[in-house]
This record gives structure tokens, sequence and C-alpha cells, in this order.
């Protein structure tokens, strides 16, 4: 790559950096400039905007430019995860700073680079080569429920071309530029004890969490229980289990007030092939005979296709690897399932994501411009 080329895409990221775009907050900035971005290179460009449960305006976008149906659809997400434990010294979480090799900010690896990477990669491309179309798909609150990506699935006309189109799409999260054939998804769910608030000085109140917390050690129990019995277990994925975790909350918190809620939050990481309906039926039950409400919330479904499908090996021969793989993360690949054809590939690692030190190498950059182009040119031309 030459170094105008990646001048061009440190200078986009940071300006995508540049927006506070943490899901609680409106993404609706970013998202302009993002379309402003596809404007200016030929793309056009749908919005799809919904006020979230805190007031928030939050924008999706769905682009495309080139005539016909198939090609190639790149996706990712624009909102951030918080950056209140920011911890590197040199510069504020929106303020992306390069230092020695690495680029730093909030969002640098997930997922504003890739962006940065996909943006410019379309904009090197000769259009009049293209003989088959180019899409964008943009979402919002992928960190917190995935409702953009819902947003798109339900209402955007350019979506259903892809579908009905069989476009292959290339959802950018961190992987390394790896190909990822398959990736968890999750259950969210809550198990609910009620009480009666009052001052603690007074025998008036009903203390919440006595009647939780005679449950508790039945679910450790069949927490535990998921750990170990293969039939919630798969050696595709690392670990190979379900990944248990849970949190108690109180309301009201004061320490001279009786709680009169007490809430255990169960997340369980679902896997493709594993069943894990009679995990919840055991959950209802422990619920049942303590008193206990249990509460369903909206989960997300697992991901995955056959490694040895066309456009995976396709994509392994353009990144110049072996094999593919599967990761314990979720994407929107999992709510944009109608699009068979997907695969998980992009810059960035992981490990570096939602960190209080977030960021990216440059030559991951520099490798995810590269390995886009060849992906826009190998199914549009």
């Amino acid at each position: 790559m030459n170094g105008r080329i990646l001048e061009k895409t440190l200078q986009i990221t940071k300006e995508l950096v540049s927006y506070p775009s943490v899901s609680d907050q409106s993404n609706a900035d970013v998202s302009q400039h993002v379309s402003d971005i596809l404007s200016s290179i030929g793309f056009d460009v749908e919005a799809h905007s919904y006020i979230d449960a805190k007031g928030k305006k939050k924008v999706s976008l769905a682009a495309k430019r080139g005539s016909g149906t198939g090609g190639v659809c790149y996706l990712a997400h624009t909102d951030v995860v918080p950056a209140e434990d920011w911890s590197a010294g040199f510069c504020g979480p929106f303020e992306p700073t390069v230092v020695g090799e690495r680029l730093f900010g909030r969002g640098t690896c997930d997922m504003k680079g890739s962006l940065a990477c996909a943006l410019v990669a379309a904009s090197q491309m000769d259009v009049t080569q293209q003989t088959k179309p180019i899409y964008f798909v943009v979402t919002s609150d992928e960190e917190v429920g995935m409702f953009g990506a819902k947003q798109i699935d339900a209402n955007s006309a350019y979506f259903q071309e892809m579908v009905d189109g069989e476009t292959v799409g290339i959802v950018g999260e961190p992987t390394k530029l790896s190909v990822i054939h398959a990736h968890k998804g999750g259950q969210r769910l809550s198990v609910i004890a009620r009480g009666r608030s009052a001052h603690t000085s007074t025998n008036d109140g009903i203390n919440a969490n006595y009647q939780l917390i005679p449950a508790l050690q039945k679910l450790l129990d069949l927490r535990q229980e998921s750990e170990t019995n293969p039939r919630y277990s798969d050696s595709m994925f690392d670990p190979p289990t379900l990944s248990w975790n849970m949190t108690i909350a109180n309301e009201p918190e004061a320490m001279n007030v009786t709680p009169s809620l007490a809430q255990a939050n169960i997340f369980i990481r679902t896997m493709p092939n594993v069943d894990h309906r009679p995990l919840l039926v055991a959950i209802e039950e422990i619920c049942k005979q303590h008193g206990l409400e249990m509460a369903l919330h909206d989960g997300l479904a697992p991901w995955q296709v056959s490694p040895q499908s066309e456009w995976i090996q396709q994509m392994l021969q353009l990144v110049g690897q072996n094999n593919s793989y599967s990761v314990c993360f979720a994407t929107d690949a999992g709510i944009l399932q109608r699009l068979k054809r997907l695969m998980v590939c992009g810059p960035g690692d992981i490990q570096q994501a939602h960190r209080s030190d977030e960021w990216i190498a440059i030559d991951q950059l520099a490798r995810g411009v590269d390995v886009y182009q060849r992906a826009f040119q190998r199914w549009t031309t």
C-alpha cells in the first residue's frame, strides 16, 4: 500500500473515532459523516432512524453503488462501548492518537478502523469496471442489543435486495483478518424476587434477597452442570461451553432501606449445535420452587455457515489462509442471517477491543484496505 492511501485510512479512522458515539448517546452525527463519505464516492444511501428507550436518535445506513444484484456487502456498526475508565494518559478516548505503530482511541479496533478500511477500499475501485454492486450496511446499537441490525433486517429495501440476490456479506469485526465461519449467540434472562421497601429500623419491610438467596446455589449447580455435561459443549469454540455469567442487582441499594427487588441477571453464550433450552426449563422450575419470577429477554441467535462454503473458500484464497475459524463473540450476523452468504473478517484483534486503552495496529489498517479492495474486486468485476 502506498503512503497516500494509508494516510487517507488513518484520517478517516480518526474522523470517525472523534465522534463520541457511545451506545447510550446518539450516533446520528457519525452516521451522517459516513453517509457523506459514501455519497461522495458514488453510493446511494438509505438512512433508517429511530428513537431509543433513552430518547436518543439512532441511525443505521444501507447503501449501494452499481447496478443489478448480487455483488458484495461490507457490514459494520458505529456505536462504541463506554469510555469512563479510559486509561491512556496521552490522549482522551475520542482524541485518536498515533503512538509508535498503534492508533489509540475508543472504537479504533471495534470497529471504526475497519469501516475506514472498507470506505477507502471502495474509493480506490474503478466504478466503470463494476459489473455487480457494492453494498454497505452500517448499524447502530450493535453493542447493546443490535437494534439497528433488526431495523435494517425489517425495513431496508437494499438489504432485502441483497437477500434476494444472494449477495456475499463481510462483517468487518476484528479478527486479525482471519476468516470466520461461526460465532456464538446470546440468551439473557432474569430471576426476580420481590419484597417490600421500608426503613430498616422497622419490621415493616420484606427483604427480597432472603427469597432469592436460597435459589442461588441451585442456579450455580445448574451452571456447573452446563460446564461439565458434554451435551452443552461444542469443541468448535474456545471455550467450548455456554460461558454463563451472572450479576445480582438490588433496588433500592441504600443500606438503610430494605430492598424490595433482588434480581439475578444471567447471560448464556449460545452455540449453533447446542440446545440450551433444557437449561431454561430447569431455571424456570427453580423459580417455581422458590416463588420467584423468570423473565426471558431478547436473545441473539448464534450464527454459522459451512467452512466449505464457496464464499468462505474464496475469501481464504484472497487472504492467503488455509482454514477459517469460529469465535466466541457475537456480531450483527446473528440478526442478519437471512443473508446466507455471510462471513466475518476484519482488521484488528478482539483482544484490543473494549479496553481502557483501545488501539489498532497501523499495519492491520493497511492490510484491511488491501483485503477489502481485493474482495470487492472479486465479487463485483
